[in-house]
């Protein structure tokens, strides 16, 4: 399958080639064309991420109070989010759906031969820049901009989309990590993935907003409640009951 979607994806981009006359421009333009199609099924997964994000502060409070609990703890989390509709695997399933894909769209880009010796601003595309070790590279440093370029633009990806400060810790070396692959990818490799880094940060934009807004949305609850109940709880009571309740002191059925 993910044969035949590189198949379909490489006739496009040859298309883009003759059109535009630059294979570094039709790499780009395949990849805001594939960015586009699949832009409703990244909406919806951005829109679940903006509630998991809002609901973030009432999650470590919980978290934090029933932390010597973890079913409790769980109990109370599944609460928040049936209280305020969340389904935290809404966000999966589109994802899933544009894995195979993505995966084309790599597959095409490392057949070097359709481009036949292509450049795009003065790099070639084919060029890998640790394909002589560190002589090569040494003699042509500046075929660093394009892995440093992927660097940057996951680092600044991470960093809008990870909003809890412990996991963006945690995550810290993933931009590095894909820095050091894109060293050993050809350079047409990197022109998409930073397209499509930057692609993503502008759809985060756009349907989330800035995450300092996300994170003003999510309403101040305390870690219990002036009658003792818990935030997931408050909540609940605060809205149309999920579960039908029985009244207190009768015998579950």
């Amino acid at each position: 399958m993910i044969n035949a979607i590189g198949d379909v994806l490489e006739q496009v981009l040859r298309y883009f080639m003759s059109v535009t006359g630059s294979a570094g421009v039709a790499i780009i333009l395949l990849t805001l064309a594939i960015k586009l199609v699949l832009h409703p099924l990244t909406r919806r997964q951005l829109r679940s991420m903006k509630q998991m994000q809002v609901l973030t502060p009432q999650i470590n409070a919980l978290r934090a109070k029933y932390k010597d609990n973890p079913q409790q703890m769980n109990s109370e989390v599944m609460s928040l989010y049936r209280a305020n509709g969340v389904n935290p695997l809404s966000g999966c399933l589109p994802m899933l759906v544009q894995l195979p894909v993505l995966w084309g769209l790599f597959a095409v880009l490392r057949r070097v031969e359709i481009f036949h010796g292509a450049t795009f601003l003065g790099f070639s595309l084919e060029a890998t820049p640790w394909a002589h070790g560190l002589a090569g590279l040494m003699s042509n440093p500046l075929l660093l901009i394009w892995p440093l370029l992927v660097a940057v633009s996951g680092y600044f990806q991470q960093r809008i989309s990870i909003t809890d400060p412990q996991q963006a810790r945690m995550f810290l070396f993933m931009p590095l990590m894909f820095g050091i692959f894109a060293v050993n990818f050809p350079i047409g490799l990197s022109v998409y993935w930073t397209t499509t880094t930057l692609a993503y940060i502008l759809e985060y934009y756009i349907v989330v907003g800035r995450p300092a807004q996300a994170k003003a949305l999510a309403p101040s609850l305390p870690a219990v409640t002036p009658d003792g109940e818990t935030p997931a709880k408050a909540l609940v009571a605060s809205k149309k009951p999920i579960l039908s309740q029985r009244p207190k002191g009768a015998k579950k059925r």
